[in-house]
């Protein structure tokens, strides 16, 4: 593969020029046949990498071409993978092939049909190439175009006003997190002399505490930005203004994970920084926390799975945090799957619905639309942490992850933190799932006819809903899953791995030399966080008792199970709008207005930052640029007017006044010629 690695992102990429170039005037309609293909053609190029990968455990890379040549400052296009790579690549590459499908049914008929099927493979070559890349520079070039594909797409229906401002929105929230990135990227080339992955990690144990602290405190930064954590998160929700099929892409596969990808990458950085990392766990603990409360109140269909990815990159963020870096790529491959297909499902349901969205005017549609409520339930299932679906692996070991983690108390406290946001998930997600598909109808049926979706849509449902019930599996058992010791190599990094490695199987620098650790010390150990320790070359192995196992798998589920009985009792038999919106009164107890607003985080930006800045651009308009810039440029034209208009006197057209204006003037320059330069006056 190491020759033909170039093909997974340049397939998508041919396939944007293609229909960029030859769309409107001769494709049209047919743009889709050009786009899905190709990234079809990436996702299988992924699979061969993945096979590679877990037959060889060898990265692959391959270079391309000398970039930057300047001086010291030397940029090598090179791609790169490794088993990191492999399973981001495929998770895009699928993802993004089946909402190509999906967007052909969803799509049809649209005057930018052609347009869409542009944008979307870009955004996907953009992805792709952020993942394959092999330092920091091409890293943040493609960062950048996976920013500019969201504004493209969030904003495809430009002629409305919201989506314009959606896209806006997105653009320049996450232009404060890419100016941290880019910080990020100039301190790393300061520091090491070079922004090369390999070279950089294999340096880093060398440089200072508080500089590796600052380097990754701005990378998280940018992260912040791409993945929405707080206080970054604003602009995902209203990112739903795009279509659909872009929802989907955006928070499952793409743009969403790219800052948790972007973290994980760079694990040599923030293992070294520890209050980093507490910045990390402290602020993805918040976002979960926060927008799980917020979905509870929410009744836009879309609006509520968007802070459903809210939630969940929360969590993702959070184990990062603890340490439980193999827990947070789980979560990242299971809620690719099940979040594609809980916003596909909710585009099928927006589309046989005549396009509403408010799920207090739905109900019943379990009847009209089959398969769109039984995907949607199992991805429901899957999102809420229910045994056995795909989303309760990945939650139940990053909780169980963070409790037993070396970074306490923090970890524990995002651990009963997440244990909150999994009984507000069951809550919020089947609150949506009784309301849109169970109870009685409450649309006019005189004037809205549901209808399921045509194939092209209802295909890419199904095989979403076979990943989001299975792959779970991938990481169980839990401290010998596949996943765990496919993704050992890249979070090992030269050190002597583990005979069993997880993310329940959690590395810590020793307190003592080894050796010196005495029985007794293990067993206080054993006692307190039910581990037992195993002393390495260099490092401790905590190892999970089964016991704890068990205790967190239950408990997780229970949790996730009491939020779904709250959602039944309360929301099964709604009957009208207003009834929905006084369970959500009496459930949130006085919170309600809190949680409709979205915590008030957009008045509080509109006052904060919003306003004081565009108070402070108009003064620089109407004062500086107007009065200043524009004031001395208009005033140099006004006095050379001035002056012209007076020296236009000087011509009269008079013959006379010319041989009389001659004769002066040669009395003039005799006068002074006989005064200075002549002797007669001497």
């Amino acid at each position: 593969m190491e020759r033909w690695l170039f093909l997974i992102p340049l397939l998508p990429l041919l396939a944007f020029v293609v229909n960029i170039l030859l769309g409107r005037s001769m494709i049209r309609a047919n743009a889709h046949w050009v786009a899905a293909p190709a990234v079809f053609g990436s996702f299988v190029l992924a699979l061969l990498v993945l096979r590679q990968l877990y037959t060889t455990g060898e990265p692959i890379s391959q270079h391309l071409f000398t970039w930057i040549p300047a001086g010291d400052f030397v940029v090598e296009a090179n791609l790169y993978a490794d088993q990191l790579t492999a399973i981001m690549l495929v998770v895009v590459s699928s993802v993004g092939f089946l909402v190509h499908v999906y967007s052909v049914g969803y799509m049809h008929g649209d005057g930018g049909f052609y347009r869409f099927f542009s944008f979307l493979p870009l955004f996907v070559f953009s992805m792709l190439m952020l993942v394959l890349a092999d330092n920091f520079l091409l890293l943040f070039v493609f960062w950048e175009g996976v920013g500019l594909c969201s504004y493209l797409l969030i904003g495809f229906w430009f002629k409305r006003r919201s989506a314009a401002d959606a896209a806006k929105k997105a653009f320049i929230v996450n232009r404060v997190g890419d100016l941290g990135f880019g910080l990020g990227i100039m301190w790393i080339f300061a520091v090491f002399g070079t922004i090369s992955f390999q070279e950089v990690f294999g340096a880093a144990g060398e440089v200072a505490t508080g500089t590796l602290t600052g380097i990754a405190l701005l990378l998280f930064l940018g992260a912040c930005g791409k993945s929405a954590q707080f206080p970054l998160h604003v602009w995902l929700p209203d990112a739903m203004e795009g279509p659909t099929p872009v929802s989907a892409l955006i928070h499952a596969a793409t743009m969403g994970t790219a800052g948790i990808y972007l973290v994980a990458r760079a694990q040599p950085i923030f293992e070294l920084a520890p209050t980093a990392l507490l910045v990390v766990t402290v602020i993805g603990a918040f976002t979960a926390f926060m927008a799980a409360t917020i979905g509870m109140v929410q009744n836009d269909i879309k609006r509520v799975v968007a802070y459903s990815t809210l939630s969940q990159l929360g969590y993702m963020a959070f184990a990062l945090g603890v340490g439980a870096w193999v827990g947070a790529i789980f979560h990242l491959l299971t809620h690719a799957f099940f979040k594609a297909l809980l916003f596909l499902g909710s585009g099928s349901v927006i589309h046989g619905m005549h396009e509403e969205q408010d799920i207090r005017r739905m109900g019943g549609l379990r009847k009209y639309m089959p398969v769109t409520c039984w995907t949607f339930v199992i991805a429901a299932l899957a999102n809420a942490g229910v045994v056995p679906f795909a989303g309760f692996w990945s939650k139940d070991e990053i909780i169980l992850s963070a409790w037993v983690s070396e970074h306490q108390p923090i970890g524990q406290i995002a651990s009963v933190v997440g244990l909150v946001a999994a009984f507000f998930t069951g809550l919020y997600m089947f609150r949506l799932v009784f309301l849109v598909f169970f109870g009685p109808e409450r649309f006019d049926s005189t004037q809205v006819h549901p209808h399921e979706s045509p194939a092209s849509m209802a295909v890419p449902l199904v095989l979403l809903a076979i990943p989001s019930v299975l792959i779970g599996f991938v990481g169980f058992p839990p401290e010998e899953g596949p996943i765990h010791s496919f993704l050992e190599p890249v979070f090992a990094h030269g050190e002597e791995a583990p005979t069993e490695i997880a993310s329940l199987v959690l590395l810590q620098e020793p307190a003592t030399q080894p050796g010196e650790e005495t029985e007794s010390d293990a067993e206080q150990e054993a006692e307190a966080g039910g581990t037992a320790v195993d002393e390495g070359a260099g490092e401790e192995e905590h190892h999970v008792s089964t016991a704890t196992k068990l205790t967190f798998a239950v408990l997780s589920t229970v949790v996730a199970l009491a939020g779904i009985a709250v959602a039944a009792a309360n929301y099964r038999t709604v009957r009208t709008a207003e009834e929905v919106v006084a369970i959500d009164q009496r459930l949130t107890r006085g919170s309600y207005g809190l949680l409709f607003n979205k915590w008030w985080w957009d008045e509080l930006y509109d006052r904060i930052f919003v306003r004081p800045f565009r108070g402070l651009s108009n003064w620089l308009w109407r004062v500086v640029d107007e009065g200043i810039i524009d004031g001395a440029v208009n005033g140099v034209a006004a006095g050379i007017g001035a002056v012209s208009q007076r020296l236009r006197h000087v011509q009269t057209g008079l013959v006379t006044n010319y041989a009389l204006a001659i004769a002066l003037g040669m009395v003039v320059m005799v006068g002074i010629y006989l005064g200075f330069f002549s002797d007669v006056f001497r």
